[in-house]
């Protein structure tokens, strides 16, 4: 057990952990040693242990931030990520000829990261991630994708461990290993970054107030948090003149859509203003609530709804109501239905958003890019968290989603982490954007 809790420890370090915010990524590169040198020539019964105490140890210190939310939730959701651990170790076993093996186990850890996504209803994690705050770790996963990043990654790891048990033969194992590590690091420095023919330069401002949640859904204080996002607003109007104005999700906690106090307030903001408004709002339609995103036109006039489609168990809606079972936040929200792609009226640019934890979900990116948008927005409440490591952790699937597409997101978040990341992965930052402060961020995008 000593050495699969070595690989969980150098695998909870290959991520942002509360030794380094952005992770140590070359970790992630032999985090899988020990533990194939674990699993090696034991019978099913304590692969299948190893894989657990892998899964729980590994997983359970990289999703610590959600224990304080609730307790219950940090257990499921451990438990769920930890089904990739023990379907992995089930069938890690040699199958007898060396080359086999070499494509085997990283095929098999590929595989089980897919059926665990899967299992999960699409939500996304790979080892590969760990690269996500190195742009130059990235350039080859627009064509390899994460799926396939980590399969590279993980056939490192096999290189490795099979050169310690054939010492025999360890020079030409650690030779591809090291061959296949600095292929993928030169790939930085020798393919050039997209340049693309820029016909529209969309000028951005994100909003990033820094309300706590519980003050966010205090009705007490309804007014005086609509009033921050207004006056940070029109702050970002006194530094730039921006085409869109993004506000994070649920910055309007209520029926924007409905409310005669605050919609004609907003709409001759935008007016006034001349740009487009983005803002996360929780309209009641047809009686049912939704984690939802506006845009309202430089007209004052909505020009696109999206509602949330991948809702989170427990925090958005209770998966066990039926059994009179409920935990979490309180919000039960309806599940949206449809992708949606928003024109701007100020400029020829469309785009899709994602709400929160729908960043971690590839295909709804891969969706709305193959529908037309130009530019991706993730609206995030990162302010349930307690650790640190949990908002970097979270902001690494922004980063992940522009560099499958080839496209630009921008990351909206209440407390923040906040940011621009381009199509190669390089993130833009806003020294007036700080985790955990109220802000506004003003950037270039240029659009093709």
């Amino acid at each position: 057990m000593l050495l699969c809790l070595l690989s969980v420890f150098v695998f909870y370090l290959s991520f942002p952990n509360q030794f380094y915010l952005f992770g140590f990524w070359p970790c992630i590169w032999v985090f899988a040693v020990p533990l194939l040198f674990a699993l090696q020539g034991q019978p099913l019964k304590i692969r299948l242990k190893i894989g657990l105490f892998f899964g729980l140890g590994a997983y359970g210190l990289m999703a610590q931030g959600v224990y304080p939310i609730s307790p219950t939730v940090f257990f499921i959701f451990v438990l769920g990520m930890s089904t990739q651990a023990w379907m992995f170790a089930i069938f890690c076993r040699s199958t007898g000829k060396i080359l086999i093996d070499i494509f085997y186990y990283p095929l098999l850890w590929s595989l089980s990261e897919v059926l665990r996504n899967l299992l999960l209803g699409g939500f996304s994690f790979y080892i590969s991630h760990s690269h996500a705050f190195c742009p130059q770790m990235l350039k080859l996963y627009s064509t390899w994708g994460c799926s396939g990043m980590s399969g590279i990654i993980f056939m490192v790891n096999t290189l490795i461990y099979l050169g310690g048990v054939h010492r025999r033969r360890r020079v030409y194992f650690f030779f591809a290993a090291g061959i296949i590590f600095l292929t993928v690091c030169s790939a930085g420095l020798l393919k050039k970054d997209m340049r693309m023919q820029a016909s529209t330069r969309l000028r951005v401002a994100v909003i990033q107030a820094n309300i706590s949640p519980w003050e966010k859904i205090d009705a007490d204080l309804f007014d005086r948090n609509a009033n921050i996002h207004l006056r940070l607003t029109e702050q970002s109007f006194r530094e730039a003149n921006p085409d869109l104005v993004i506000w994070p999700e649920t910055a309007f906690p209520d029926d924007l859509l409905q409310s005669v106090q605050w919609r004609p307030i907003i709409a001759q903001e935008a007016i006034h203003r001349g740009t487009d408004l983005l803002i996360g709002i929780a309209p009641n339609i047809d009686g049912k609530d939704y984690n939802s995103a506006v845009l309202i036109g430089s007209d004052g006039k909505i020009r696109g709804l999206y509602h949330k489609q991948a809702l989170v168990p427990f925090f958005e809606y209770a998966p066990l109501a039926a059994w009179g079972i409920g935990d979490g936040r309180g919000y039960y929200f309806s599940a949206g239905k449809k992708t949606v792609v928003m024109s701007l009226s100020r400029k020829s640019v469309r785009l899709g958003v994602l709400i929160c934890t729908e960043s971690a979900h590839p295909f709804m990116a891969y969706q709305l890019r193959r529908r037309g948008a130009q530019i991706l927005v993730e609206m995030s409440n990162d302010g349930w968290f307690r650790t640190t490591p949990a908002y970097m952790l979270h902001a690494q699937a922004a980063v992940m989603r522009a560099v499958e597409n080839r496209i630009w997101v921008i990351r909206a978040a209440n407390t923040g982490y906040s940011f621009v990341v381009d199509p190669d992965g390089n993130i833009h930052e806003d020294g007036n954007l700080k985790l955990g402060r109220e802000g506004f961020g003003i950037f270039d995008i240029m659009v093709p």
